[in-house]
Formats: C-alpha cells, sequence, structure tokens
C-alpha cells in the first residue's frame, strides 16, 4: 500500500515496528520485518545527512567532561575557538529538520488485524495504526 506522510511520521512507525518485532507470530513477524526495511532503506538519506563530522566529533568528546561537570566557561571558550565546527553542526541539524518536516511516499505492507498477536498491547497498536488493516 502506498502511504503519503512525513518523514517524521515514518520514524515514528519505525520506532513502532522495532518495537514489536520480538512478538511471535509468523505472518506478523514478516511483515514488520519487511516495512522495518522498507523505511529503513528508503529513510537512510536522513541519518546520512544528520551523520557529525569526525571534526565534530572529535570537539563533542573534547566537551563531554566539561559538560559532566558542569564547566560553563570552558565550554563557551571551547564552543567560540571552534564556531566553524558547532555553526556547521547547527546548519546540519536545521537541514535534517527540513528533511524530516518533508512530505515523502513509501510502499509498505498492510498488517490484518487477523495476525496481530495476542500479547499486543493497546500501546504497540496504535504505533502501527496506520498500517493495520482492520476487519469489520
Amino acid at each position: 500500500m502506498k502511504v503519503t506522510m512525513k518523514n517524521e511520521e515514518f520514524i515514528q512507525i519505525f520506532q513502532g515496528l522495532v518495537a514489536v518485532k520480538a512478538l511471535k507470530g509468523v505472518k506478523f513477524g514478516i511483515l514488520v520485518a519487511k516495512n522495518i526495511k522498507v523505511i529503513q532503506t528508503e529513510l537512510q538519506f536522513i541519518e546520512e545527512a544528520g551523520k557529525p563530522s569526525p571534526e565534530f566529533i572529535k570537539l563533542s568528546q573534547e566537551m563531554e567532561p566539561l559538560v559532566k561537570t558542569d564547566q560553563v566557561a570552558q565550554i563557551k571558550a571551547l564552543e567560540e575557538r571552534h564556531a566553524d565546527l558547532v555553526d556547521a553542526r547547527k546548519a546540519q541539524l536545521a537541514e535534517v529538520e527540513q528533511l524530516m518536516d518533508s512530505e515523502n511516499s513509501l510502499d509498505l505492507f498492510e498488517i490484518p488485524e487477523s495476525v496481530l498477536p495476542e500479547e499486543i498491547s493497546a500501546e504497540q497498536i496504535m504505533n502501527l495504526e496506520k498500517l493495520i488493516k482492520w476487519q469489520h
């Protein structure tokens, strides 16, 4: 089934699928696995766009002990000294936010109500609601 929504909503469905992937049921498991694969493959570009540069990772590692000990002055000094890296990361995260907010269409697999496992919770059902084909 063709589903059109914001990428952010697809990520939420993905998280819902991951949360139920250990539940029993062959047909249910196959449909969950197929949907996870589709979403993961189709939205890989967002994960790639959000990866920090090696330089920013190094800066982050330098800041970690300062953050843990709440050394605000040293954090600000380090941020100012590496303003180019901080600004680039902020711009990168803004781009990721735009990607998350943009619409996309994916071919996902409907999950018939009849294959839902007995032990699935209401919360888990709500997270997958857009994929479930309800029987009337």
